[in-house]
């Protein structure tokens, strides 16, 4: 293992998998950082040929989802999901992408690098796209804790109000409710894209290198177990 590996498994770790006893995965989103900032709050990455500082601390993670809709990558790297963030999750997501535009965002997989995106406009529907690189062991981990989006979107706290499960007990019940109703629809789920226009064919492939954030850029390249893509000094 090298020593950029070594780095980010310790300075990874213990945030990643959080306090928790029991963590079966972690899923994190990690956006970019300035020079200036504290050299222990980040970690060199190389992106697109560009040698990058992003936060280690999380922007968000999987401690933010809502739902979720997993589907066969077609890079044929382990699976792709797409997420529906809670309120907090939603918040930073549209945060992260008003205010750093342009900029790269990474996510990682139980400390791994699966996928990312360059920001190309604010995200204001909560809604984030894993293209590839989640295991099928992580998907049915999720099924064991989070509703699955179906057509008509995301399980809400209450009919009332379109107001997301965001505590566990909420999350909790929602996945149990999830699992009471019979479904009345079948097929995709329809999810909007930035513009506003509904895809039912959603996850489709991502079509350039400068994408929405509900896609992504190319895959990075598959990496073992323990390793990080070397960068370059």
């Amino acid at each position: 293992m090298n020593r950029l590996a070594t780095f980010l498994v310790l300075a990874l770790a213990p945030l990643l998998l959080g306090m928790s006893k029991k963590v079966e995965y972690s899923i994190t989103f990690h956006s970019q950082a300035d020079a200036m900032e504290l050299p222990k709050t980040t970690f060199p990455f190389e992106l697109e040929g560009n040698k990058v500082l992003l936060h280690i601390v999380p922007d968000f993670s999987q401690q933010n989802i809502a739902a979720f809709y997993p589907f066969p990558s077609e890079s044929g790297v382990g699976f792709g999901v797409s997420l529906q963030l809670d309120f907090r999750g939603k918040s930073a997501l549209e945060m992260v992408t008003r205010t750093k535009k342009g900029q790269f965002l990474l996510a990682m997989v139980n400390g791994q690098p699966v996928d990312y995106v360059s920001i190309d406009q604010p995200v204001l529907d909560g809604i984030i796209t894993i293209w590839n690189g989640v295991p099928e062991t992580v998907i049915a981990a999720m099924d064991k804790k989070f509703p699955r989006i179906k057509p008509g979107g995301a399980p809400s706290m209450t009919e009332k109000m379109d107001m997301l499960p965001t505590t566990k007990k909420e999350k909790k019940k929602a996945l149990e409710e999830s699992k009471r109703k019979p479904e009345k629809e079948t097929g995709k789920p329809v999810i909007k894209s930035l513009g506003g226009t509904e895809d039912p064919t959603l996850p489709s492939a991502p079509v350039s290198n400068l994408i929405p954030l509900e896609g992504a850029a190319p895959p990075l390249p598959a990496t073992p177990a323990g390793s990080v893509p070397k960068v370059q000094p």
